[in-house]
């Protein structure tokens, strides 16, 4: 992040709201006034939107990230949804598997990116990165890679011989996806090479790769947050999503399709989502297995 400049203008009252909530620790209170007295080191802007009397400035970000294309935004944005109404959000969401022939706008995939960006990161890192391919014929392309990814592995694990070898030395997962996948994936080629059928992105006709590039400190995790808020503002605009697990796997395993896809190598990439307009709507919402909680005292 660039140095950051704050500026207290006369409105302060003193109230020390910005001296509880700076996770820096940056403010101190003198003389009923609020004073910079040490060093932003988090960037995260928390000190202006808390104060009662706007008292406090920042030069860290512009209000363009947040001009909506595709939806206004309500009157009032610091007020939150009510509980009823987030909940019934998260419960309508299920991993659609069946798209229409449809694209989707780039004016709606900029802006749930833009909705993904209000996730926290890490020390207000904000290092992520968002790859979109946003039309059917390059997600095919993206699934070859990943089809001839898997047949090369499904190859590999053919070898009964090889399996041993590699299980005796330590190795065991060769022997482990040959046990658990091999099956299915072989299933999932053979659709695909001989029926053209697509097995893996359901004929989708988007695809948002949601990585995280150097220097943050929990890059798997402020990926992921930023994926939840993609698959749920999705959801509010009737959109479709389905986490890929096989293709972030695929990535890992071989740098050739992230560099295929012109993604730089110096970022990672933690979450693929395919996106489209789904052919069904789900009438309920999904069941969910009982939860155990542990109560720590």
């Amino acid at each position: 992040m660039p140095p950051v400049n704050i500026e207290i203008n006369q409105d302060c009252n003193g109230c020390g709201v910005c001296v509880k909530i700076c996770p820096a620790r940056a403010f101190t209170a003198i003389a009923e006034k609020a004073v910079l007295s040490g060093s932003c080191t988090f960037s995260c802007d928390h000190c202006a939107a808390a104060c009662p009397q706007q008292a406090i400035t920042t030069d860290l970000f512009e209000a363009e990230p947040f001009n909506f294309s595709s939806f206004s935004e309500t009157p009032n944005p610091a007020a939150p949804p009510t509980l009823p109404e987030l909940i019934k959000l998260m419960r309508s969401r299920r991993s659609c598997r069946l798209y229409q022939d449809k694209a989707v706008s780039r004016e709606i995939l900029t802006d749930l990116v833009k909705a993904a960006i209000t996730a926290p990161s890490g020390t207000n890192s904000q290092k992520w990165t968002f790859s979109i391919i946003d039309n059917r014929e390059g997600v095919i392309r993206f699934g070859s890679e990943i089809a001839a990814y898997y047949r090369r592995v499904n190859r590999l694990a053919e070898r009964k011989w090889l399996r041993k070898i590699l299980k005796i030395c330590g190795r065991p997962e060769l022997d482990r996806y040959y046990e658990e996948y091999y099956e299915s994936i072989s299933e999932g080629l053979d659709l695909w090479y001989k029926n053209h059928e697509d097995r893996l992105f359901h004929g989708a006709s988007a695809v948002i790769l949601v990585g995280a590039g150097p220097g943050a400190s929990c890059p798997r995790e402020d990926a992921l947050l930023a994926t939840q808020n993609i698959i749920l503002a999705a959801e509010s605009m009737n959109l479709g999503t389905c986490l890929i697990g096989f293709a972030v796997e695929a990535l890992h395993r071989d740098h050739k399709i992230q560099a295929a896809l012109k993604i730089p190598a110096t970022e990672t990439i933690y979450a693929v989502i395919a996106l489209g307009h789904p052919v069904l709507k789900y009438k309920r919402p999904a069941k969910r297995l009982r939860i155990a909680v542990n109560w720590i005292s």
